[in-house]
């Protein structure tokens, strides 16, 4: 499915469940949910603040609430990165994806895995209906890790070399 349609499909979704409650479509509403649409990876707030500052200026208050309730409703996911931050991905009519994130880059890499969503549909938990979920696993990707290794490989030929100076003149 394009983003178009999913956009198009949110957006007749979130329409049609305002009107419902004999709520309004506010022009920040349907701002906030079109920018979520053109970002193809996670976004925080600041993000799409800075975005939105060009193509509609809405306080970063507004957004923050817009995409709480989106949240609510079911049209993004939503977890925390860090210690105060947190982090939206759309997720209308998408099927369950997991991230793997790099904890040296914060690069974050989606990927699906069958026997991971098999076992979370047949997992009960006591008094709770699970709607949807989102494992994410963190690590260090290849990239940081073929660093790190080089990384760990000069420090010990250095180490090696100066202990090995320091026996010549002695």
């Amino acid at each position: 499915m394009k983003d178009s349609d999913k956009l198009a499909q949110a957006m007749e979704f979130l329409t049609e469940y305002i009107r419902m409650r004999g709520q309004r479509m506010t022009p920040e509403r349907k701002a906030v949910l079109e920018a979520a649409y053109t970002f193809d990876t996670p976004f925080t707030v600041a993000l799409m603040k800075e975005y939105l500052d060009n193509v509609y200026p809405i306080t970063r208050q507004t957004i923050h609430n817009t995409l709480d309730f989106f949240y609510r409703i079911g049209l993004v996911l939503k977890r925390p990165i860090g210690s105060s931050t947190v982090e939206y991905e759309t997720c209308f009519m998408t099927q369950t994806h997991h991230h793997l994130v790099c904890k040296t880059c914060g690069q974050v890499f989606e990927f699906r895995d069958a026997s991971i969503e098999l076992f979370l549909q047949q997992k009960r938990y006591k008094r709770f209906k699970m709607s949807d979920c989102s494992v994410v696993i963190y690590g260090t990707c290849n990239k940081c890790q073929s660093k790190l290794n080089r990384d760990k490989r000069k420090q010990k030929l250095l180490t090696t070399t100066k202990i090995t100076k320091q026996n010549k003149n002695r």
